[in-house]
């Protein structure tokens, strides 16, 4: 009857468990599923605009005003054709292209350097509320796709104002409104399918929780009642020992009584605890305080330092002299009576005043009020009474006094480092007038010296001068800091250090050029755009801003806890190096394309989910490579290597394949199967960024091995395209080989 009662009772539970996690589920996941998706609309039409803004941005606003198709050829059209075919070739979109406002509320294309089907110079542009805000000046996204003859598509528009601040033109990027929605439906789908598994996962583990909880707590009870055993015989109750260790789980087992028996544990507990944390933070061989308790109180008094509240104090730093020298002649129980009479000597001088032991030999001592009042007359006293004790071969002690200056000292530890350092000095006192130090001892600063070389280097670009010192002192004690006044210093010092400077702590607001535009200079330097950057203002708005032109991270003023600001620094220095770590492992340095091994997996990995899909294996070689650099010197062949990387990037990209430097001059593309390489080729060798007069030595010979993946050898079909192409480069006739069986 009584199991009976607990099963319905454990249905019942286990119902109400079903219901609450199923309401839970469908409101956090209807709200989960909206509030992504307006953040992912809103982080994908800000991707739009940073693209749109850049470009603009580059772009000379009267030379957009004033150039069209016939002007092909000179310099304007030529910088702004090829800005926009840099961010075509480069960037994830479908096209970019400029605008013309005509003036009656009508636009019309300006320049396109789309390469198929470009849109017409003059002809009309589907109008857009985005269109028109940008018109007005301000950049916009569309938040609703527009349909013209090239597709469907959301668009973001930036105007390029002139020399008079007037909109000269309107930079326009497309993305696929079909691209847009998938994300957006995956986003959907993803948050619907993780719901539905957590209510399945969260049901089960309910249901097999109720069905073994009274059989846990009968467990629990049982370990309890051991353990409240051992406790008490360690305590020395052994009756009460003897009646817990009889008591055994019932198999119903009251959840008052599991809270009684654990209440009465946790006051034993914390007797216990009392003790031992007594014992913790004294030193049982002298009586004094211990290390972990000198820790404590130095993580207290750091506290207080940054509150301002800390109160006049001294920290005294004493040395145990000659210790080694008795443990080695007397032994190790002689030794720790020497260390006890030096301690109480310690004590006896500085009698108001706690003392720490915080090492074999070593002693610190914290003086306030009356000892700090006294504090010349007391560390005197204390070198006099060791001066005294080396005639008569007594314990005598090296000690060094600093006291805390709140103008400079900006932690504990800089106090006891000055402190230190004169303990050392008056150890050399003692040293010439007979005293015994230890063997081996050293100048402290030998070990800072080694450490300087591996110090990270870290730029602090903040116009105000005193924000500058402040952080670089409190970050100095772990980086070495370079200071920049303003955006034009900080480009230039990145630049110099470029490959020393490990993180950039930037100030938004400063004169000649802001925070803003150093993060949008360093973000097309192909040099900088590695390095960190953390956003360092007052204006809390400016946090997603900064965030969407290449920040990590965002630090507000007034500044934070120190130890906040360390940890952020590391973390973004951590990530940054791990990228850079990954790829550079993955990738060729010089063109940023695949390593062979790597491009080897991809390729398989294409074959895999593209079954029944044509691919070709496409060959690129240089003649005579090795010629060309002896002749004109390896920075004219580095140049070369990469401005075919980048065409095979643009190849890769149009084709939806992948590209690779397999070695020295040989470059590979796999993708899906084509007829018209004649074309891509003649295209990818006018890109080419090589200055025109030396263009002319660079020859090409590429080949091509259709269906390749036919041949189950990967490598295999490279191969032959390779053959391909050094038959092609026997017939000048040919552009590019086609490997044939």
């Amino acid at each position: 009857m009584i199991e009976r009662f607990r099963s319905k009772r454990n249905s019942r539970y286990l119902i109400l468990v079903v219901f609450f996690l199923l309401v839970v589920n469908i409101s956090l996941g209807y709200l989960l599923v909206q509030q992504s998706k307006s953040s992912m609309i809103t982080l994908m039409q800000t991707r739009m605009l940073d693209i749109a803004n850049t470009a603009a941005a580059m772009i000379d606003g009267d030379a957009l005003a004033r150039v069209s198709p016939k002007d092909q050829g000179t310099d304007d059209y030529e910088k702004i054709m090829k800005t926009l075919t840099y961010f075509q070739d480069n960037i994830d979109l479908n096209y970019i292209y400029c605008i013309r406002d005509m003036g009656d509320g009508t636009f019309s294309f300006g320049l396109d350097p789309t390469v198929a089907d470009p849109g017409e110079f003059g002809s009309p542009i589907v109008h857009t509320d985005a269109l028109y805000k940008a018109s007005q000046g301000t950049a916009a996204a569309d938040e609703v796709p527009y349909q013209d003859a090239w597709g469907s598509f959301y668009s973001a528009y930036s105007p390029v104002l002139d020399s008079h601040g007037k909109v000269a033109g309107i930079i326009a990027v497309d993305f696929s409104a079909e691209w847009y929605n998938q994300q957006l439906a995956i986003l959907t789908w993803t948050t619907i399918i993780v719901a539905l598994i957590s209510l399945l996962v969260g049901v089960g583990i309910a249901s097999a929780i109720i069905t073994r909880s009274e059989k846990k707590i009968g467990s629990i009870q049982g370990q309890l009642n051991e353990m409240a055993a051992t406790l008490m015989h360690e305590m020395g109750n052994d009756s009460t020992s003897e009646e817990a260790s009889h008591e055994r789980p019932e198999n119903s087992v009251s959840m008052d009584t599991l809270e009684k028996q654990i209440y009465s544990m946790q006051s034993e507990l914390r007797t216990q605890l009392a003790q031992v944390h007594g014992k913790a933070h004294r030193d049982e061989m002298t009586g004094v305080k211990s290390k972990q308790a000198y820790f404590e109180m130095e993580k207290i008094l750091d506290d207080k330092l940054k509150k301002g509240v800390l109160s006049n104090f001294a920290i005294v730093v004493c040395d145990v002299n000659g210790l080694k020298k008795i443990n080695d002649t007397q032994g190790h129980k002689a030794g720790d009576e020497y260390i006890r009479l030096a301690c109480r000597m310690v004590c006896d001088v500085f009698c108001h005043s706690p003392v720490y032991r915080v090492g074999g030999d070593e002693f610190v001592v914290l003086l306030t009020d009356r000892d700090y009042d006294n504090r010349k007359v007391l560390i005197r006293e204390l070198h006099k009474l060791s001066s005294s004790h080396i005639a008569t071969n007594e314990a005598t002690v090296s000690s060094g006094l600093a006291e805390y200056d709140p103008d400079s000292d900006h932690s504990i530890r800089e106090i006891f480092e000055r402190a230190d350092a004169r303990m050392y000095e008056d150890k050399k006192l003692l040293k010439s007038l007979g005293a015994v130090i230890r063997d081996g001892e050293s100048n402290p600063s030998v070990q800072e010296n080694l450490d300087i070389n591996i110090r990270k280097h870290i730029l602090i670009a903040d116009d105000i001068e005193t924000n500058r010192e402040i952080l670089g002192d409190l970050l100095s004690d772990d980086y070495d800091i370079y200071y920049a006044s303003d955006g034009v210093e900080a480009l230039d010092m990145l630049q110099e250090h470029k490959d020393e400077i490990a993180l950039m702590i930037l100030d938004l607001n400063m004169p000649n050029m802001t925070g803003r535009d150093v993060l949008r200079k360093m973000q097309v330097n192909e040099e900088l755009m590695s390095i960190p950057v953390i956003v360092l203002t007052v204006d809390q708005d400016a946090e997603l801003d900064s965030l969407k032109i290449g920040a990590m991270d965002f630090i507000s003023k007034p500044y934070p806890d120190i130890d906040i600001v360390k940890a952020r620094i590391a973390k973004c220095i951590e990530l940054s190096e791990t990228r850079d770590l990954i790829r550079h492992t993955e990738r060729d340095k010089l063109t940023g394309l695949y390593n062979i091994d790597y491009f080897l997996r991809y390729v398989n990995r294409l074959d895999q989910q593209n079954k029944g899909v044509a691919f070709d294996a496409f060959v690129c070689n240089i003649n005579r490579f090795h010629a060309l650099n002896e002749q004109y010197g390896s920075q004219f062949g580095d140049l070369v290597l990469r401005s075919i990387g980048i065409g095979i990037r643009k190849l890769a990209r149009k084709t939806g394949g992948i590209g690779c430097r397999q070695r020295g001059d040989v470059f590979l593309l796999y993708s899906p199967h084509r007829n018209d390489y004649e074309q891509l080729i003649e295209r990818f060798t006018a890109d080419l960024y090589i200055e025109k007069e030396m263009a002319e030595e660079v020859t090409l010979r590429f080949g091509v091995f259709a269906n390749a993946e036919k041949e189950p050898d990967i490598e295999q079909r490279f191969i032959f395209a390779g053959i391909a192409a050094d038959i092609a480069a026997n017939d000048p006739k040919q552009i590019c080989g086609y490997y044939t069986e």
